[in-house]
């Protein structure tokens, strides 16, 4: 990789702190949570990210004694310079404060079922499980979205590379989407960039927002 993950990470937040000045309340007081989280899906990809996971060789000795070790990497940042990730508000009648960073967490965490459920890339859709509860760690909101990435170094050697999910949290949920994808565009020029200066080519799967 020519680029590297910290100069994605950075577009990406820009992007969304310039879409957030759209919605209002993001604007007004700049509170609210941007959460990415990337976990790799190969070496050259967790190398990329850090190197905080083990990837064996699967035809080594080490390979079979030795489990694929998948880290998350995760950075978060309110949704301007100087805003706090925590946002007060009247709920149910009720005046409540809530942690977005905590918040962002459970939305990435139903965005992460889905995905694995293969019934989409986004937070928010009804995954017809009641268990589904914000005390398990879900919050069936919108907000929350994933790319899936592959590679292909030579011709038919296609490989998944890593998954990188996006949230935000803190303004109206389809407001919170609207932001979250300002990253799809992003991210495909990113990896399509990348494609240019090596013999690599890249896939983005992105959800249709």
């Amino acid at each position: 990789m020519n680029n590297t993950y910290k100069e994605l990470v950075l577009r990406i937040v820009n992007s969304i702190r310039e879409k957030a000045q759209s919605v209002p309340v993001f604007k007004e007081s700049g509170n609210g949570a941007i959460r990415i989280c990337a976990y790799p899906l190969c070496k050259e990809a967790d190398d990329w990210f850090g190197g905080f996971g083990h990837f064996p060789d699967d035809n080594s000795s080490e390979g079979q004694r030795t489990p694929v070790d998948i880290p998350d990497y995760e950075h978060t940042f309110a949704i301007a310079p100087g805003g706090s990730r925590v946002i007060k508000g009247t709920w149910d009648g009720v005046e409540q404060t809530v942690d977005c960073y905590a918040y962002s967490a459970l939305k990435i965490a139903h965005c992460s079922r889905a995905q694995d459920l293969g019934l989409g890339l986004i937070s928010g859709l009804d995954l017809q499980d009641p268990n589904l509860l914000e005390e398990n760690g879900y919050a069936s909101h919108k907000g929350a979205i994933v790319f899936e990435i592959s590679v292909c170094h030579h011709p038919e050697s296609l490989k998944d590379f890593c998954g990188i999910y996006v949230c935000v949290s803190g303004a109206k949920s389809d407001e919170d989407l609207m932001c979250a994808a300002a990253a799809i565009d992003i991210a495909k020029e990113f990896f399509l960039n990348e494609e240019r200066r090596a013999n690599t080519h890249f896939i983005v799967y992105a959800p249709t927002v």
